[in-house]
């Protein structure tokens, strides 16, 4: 068997190297998309009932649960409390039952571009659920939504 030529393994590798980035972004267009919520908020994932985050208008969080249809139902025993880091300012967010929703106590941090994290319980007692995301309030060209829900895949 004769050995490949040097400009074939070359152009092989170049190929590999540009095609790399593609897939990188597919992937990321992948995990970015989320299922769009009635709410206008993110999902957020493997939770049961299902939760929606939702940022309000005045910066106050509602979160949401819905069935498997994505109806609604009302909140029982979960408990969530976000951490956001704004500026290297760590701000401790709590909820409290307000009918059949979760409602922040106080409100996030002003601006947006800084990270949270959404500690989500099924019970007080039950190890949390971490959710990381940026939040981002701009709104998508293509969906409509603000960023930290886009449901697009770009």
């Amino acid at each position: 068997m004769k050995p490949l030529p040097f400009a074939f393994l070359l152009a092989a590798a170049l190929h590999l190297i540009a095609a790399s980035p593609a897939i990188a972004a597919d992937k990321h267009a992948h995990d970015h998309a989320h299922k769009a919520t009635p709410q206008g908020g993110r999902l957020l994932d493997k939770t049961e009932p299902h939760a929606e985050f939702v940022v309000e208008k005045d910066r106050a969080v509602t979160i949401h649960f819905y069935s498997e249809e994505m109806m609604p139902v009302a909140v029982t025993t979960q408990h969530v409390i976000v951490l956001a880091d704004a500026k290297g300012v760590r701000t401790k967010v709590e909820f409290e039952r307000k009918g059949d929703v979760l409602k922040s106590r106080t409100k996030l941090p002003e601006g947006d571009g800084y990270n949270l994290v959404v500690q989500f319980r099924q019970t007080p007692e039950a190890k949390p659920m971490n959710f990381r995301f940026k939040l981002d309030l701009s709104i998508c060209g293509a969906c409509k939504r603000a960023e930290y829900a886009c449901t697009c895949e770009h």
